[in-house]
C-alpha cells in the first residue's frame, strides 16, 4: 500500500456560527465522501529537542512531519497509517503506507512497512533527525466532504480537538486536554480555488489562518496552559 499526495492546503479557524453557516452554504457544491465521519487519532514523532514541532511553529518555507494515524478503535494487531509529510511553499507532499499498530508504536525503527519504498523514506527521516519517538497525541472528530464536480477538492472540519503528551497510544484517555473550542477547517485543493468556493468563504467571513494542532499543543504544554 503506497499513497502519494501533492496538493495545496489551507487552514481556517472557525467559530461554531461560521461552521454552521458553511455547512449550509456548501450544500449543492460538496458531498460527503465515503469516510464522512471519523474519529481521527494521530501520534506525532519527534526527537528530544522537539525539532520537527518547533520548526512547524516557526512557519518556515519547508517543514516535515512524521506520524502514525488511525480512524477508528484499534486492536494490537491492526494496521495503522504511517505518514511522512513535507510542506514546501504552501504545497503539501505526503507519502503514506501502513504498518502493524502495536509493533510500530513500540519500535517504529523495527516496524514492517507494507510498502518498502515508503518505509525506506521513513527510515531515512528517522536517522536524519536523530532518535525520533512518539511525543504528542492529537484526537479529533472529523467530517469530510469532496467536491461534487471534482472529487479531488476536499474540505474537512475538525471538532472536539484534544491532546496529551503522556501514556501515548492511539486511543482516547480521560487525561486528554482540550486544544481549542473552535473548529479547524482545512481545504485540500488540487489546483486553484474555484470562484464559487471563494465567494462562499467571503460570505462566511472565513479567512486562512495558519494553525498547527501539534504545534499549538506543544506551546500550551510548555506554557502550562
Amino acid at each position: 500500500m503506497n499513497e502519494t499526495f501533492r496538493r495545496s492546503e489551507k487552514k481556517y479557524l472557525l467559530t461554531m456560527e461560521q461552521y454552521e453557516k458553511l455547512q449550509d452554504l456548501l450544500q449543492g457544491w460538496m458531498v460527503a465522501d465515503r469516510y464522512r465521519h471519523s474519529d481521527l487519532r494521530s501520534i506525532y514523532y519527534d526527537n528530544d529537542r522537539f525539532e520537527l514541532i518547533r520548526r512547524s511553529i516557526e512557519k518556515p518555507l519547508y517543514k516535515e512531519k512524521l506520524r502514525i494515524r488511525s480512524y477508528r478503535d484499534l486492536k494490537d494487531d491492526d494496521m495503522v497509517y504511517v505518514e511522512f509529510k513535507k510542506k514546501y511553499d504552501g504545497i503539501v507532499y505526503k507519502r503514506r503506507t501502513m504498518a502493524p499498530y502495536l509493533r510500530t508504536l513500540k519500535d517504529i525503527y523495527g516496524s514492517d512497512f507494507l510498502d518498502p519504498q515508503v518505509g525506506e523514506e521513513i527510515r531515512y527521516a528517522l536517522q536524519y533527525y536523530g532518535h525520533l519517538e512518539p511525543k504528542i497525541y492529537i484526537g479529533t472528530t472529523r467530517l469530510s466532504y469532496q467536491g461534487k464536480e471534482d472529487e479531488r477538492l476536499r474540505i474537512t472540519f475538525d471538532t472536539d480537538i484534544c491532546y496529551r503528551m503522556n501514556d501515548l497510544s492511539l486511543e482516547p484517555d480521560p487525561s486528554d486536554k482540550i486544544l481549542t473550542d473552535q473548529v479547524v477547517m482545512e481545504l485540500k485543493l488540487p489546483g486553484t480555488m474555484p470562484l464559487w468556493l471563494s465567494g462562499i468563504l467571503d460570505e462566511a467571513k472565513a479567512y486562512p489562518r495558519g494553525f498547527s494542532k501539534v504545534g499549538t499543543a506543544f506551546l500550551k504544554e510548555i506554557k502550562g496552559d
